[in-house]
């Protein structure tokens, strides 16, 4: 009888942390949507999950949050159409230079 209400605890536990890790999912899926082009955001969810994929195959885990923080949300996106460039970047210091100089010397760094 014991072991029988512990199952069912444990059960209802473990769908309850189900349903939060996919809320979170969802959550962070539409963080990258509401940040980054559709076709961006796609891949960058892609890649992450083949990420995840290849992490837990190689610890035999289902899931290992661990691992999480060591993820990268992808390296270069390229994509090819003519006559458009569109340049997607995180420049270090950045930020701080931009709110020190005048927008013109924004526009001609980014350009150099």
């Amino acid at each position: 009888r014991q072991s029988f209400i512990s199952k069912k605890i444990i059960e209802v536990l473990t769908k309850q942390r189900e349903k939060i890790l996919l809320k979170q999912k969802e959550d962070h899926e539409n963080l990258i949507h509401s940040i980054f082009p559709p076709a961006v955001g796609r891949d960058l969810i892609r890649r992450q999950t083949h990420e995840l994929s290849k992490v837990n195959s190689e610890t035999g885990c289902s899931f290992d949050h661990k691992n999480l923080g060591h993820m990268s949300l992808g390296g270069s996106v390229a994509q090819m159409h003519q006559e458009v460039t569109i340049l997607f970047t995180d420049i270090v210091g950045f930020t701080a230079m931009s709110q020190t100089v005048a927008p013109q010397q924004v526009m001609e760094f980014l350009h150099e």
